[in-house]
This record gives structure tokens, C-alpha cells and sequence, in this order.
């Protein structure tokens, strides 16, 4: 039974420890959005990405939205995710607006109006091989400062 009780508390505590340790792969981790020649200039683009997390026991997938603005050669790439409440934002006539509570945000991602406490979360991105690649982040949403969350 001291036996039994022995391994079962190893076992336990190598599942209990084992996420502790495991090194955060979303940190490194870059996802396809699209060919940067698919990116039309000028106009705002939501595109839809497949990211990974660890979520304890497992990895798994989740799709999050990201807003493209393509001037030329300069890229900025958004989280859709409102820094308010975490409404999803839409594209409107003089930028960005969340359907939600009506905060607004101009094309460059500048606070306009309404409830939210900051302009909307940039997402760190890279261009390889012709192809749009961002770090997506999760931020802390109702303060006035960008925090990474996950």
C-alpha cells in the first residue's frame, strides 16, 4: 500500500509540476496571417489566425481576429480585441469602432472616443518570405496601459 501510495504521489505531483516548468511556447511562437502582396494598401483588413497555447494539461488552438493597415511598405497590425470590455472592432469610415459601448479609434490606431481607456493594442509582426507573420498577444483589458496577459 506505502508502495502504491509512493508512485501515485509521483505521478501526482509530475502532472501538478510539470506545467510550472514548461517553457511558455506562445512566447516564441509566430503565426502565417497572410501574403503581404494580399494585403490590399490603404484600407484596413481583418484576417482571422490560428494560434497555439498550453493550457495546462494540453496544447490547443484558438482563432483570434487581427486588423491589417498597409501604407506601402509600412505595416501595423492590431488585435480586434476591444482594450475596453473585449468587444470585437470593426472597421469604420474614420478608422475602427467597437459595436459594444461605441469607443473609436482612428486608421493608426489612435483613441478617438468613447469608454475605452487606450488606443487600440499593436501586435508584434515580421514580414518572412513574403509573408505576414505576428506574435499574437492577450492584453489586460480596462487600464489605460498595454500589460500582456498571455
Amino acid at each position: 500500500a506505502a508502495t502504491i501510495a509512493g508512485v501515485m504521489s509521483v505521478l501526482l505531483a509530475g502532472f501538478s509540476l510539470f506545467p510550472a516548468f514548461k517553457k511558455l511556447s506562445i512566447e516564441e511562437d509566430w503565426t502565417d496571417v497572410a501574403p503581404v502582396d494580399d494585403i490590399p494598401d490603404g484600407e484596413p483588413v481583418k484576417r482571422a489566425v490560428v494560434i497555439s497555447q498550453d493550457g495546462g494539461w494540453g496544447r490547443f488552438n484558438t482563432q483570434q481576429l487581427v486588423w491589417i493597415v498597409k501604407n506601402g511598405d509600412h505595416l501595423v497590425v492590431y488585435s480586434a480585441i476591444c482594450p475596453h470590455l473585449g468587444c470585437n472592432i470593426n472597421a469604420a469610415d474614420s478608422g475602427f469602432i467597437c459595436p459594444c459601448h461605441g469607443s473609436a479609434w482612428a486608421r493608426d490606431g489612435r483613441k478617438l472616443g468613447g469608454p475605452t481607456p487606450r488606443g487600440m493594442d499593436t501586435l508584434e509582426h515580421r514580414v518572412k518570405d513574403g509573408l505576414l507573420q505576428v506574435r499574437y498577444r492577450f492584453f489586460r483589458q480596462g487600464v489605460p496601459d498595454k500589460h500582456v496577459i498571455a
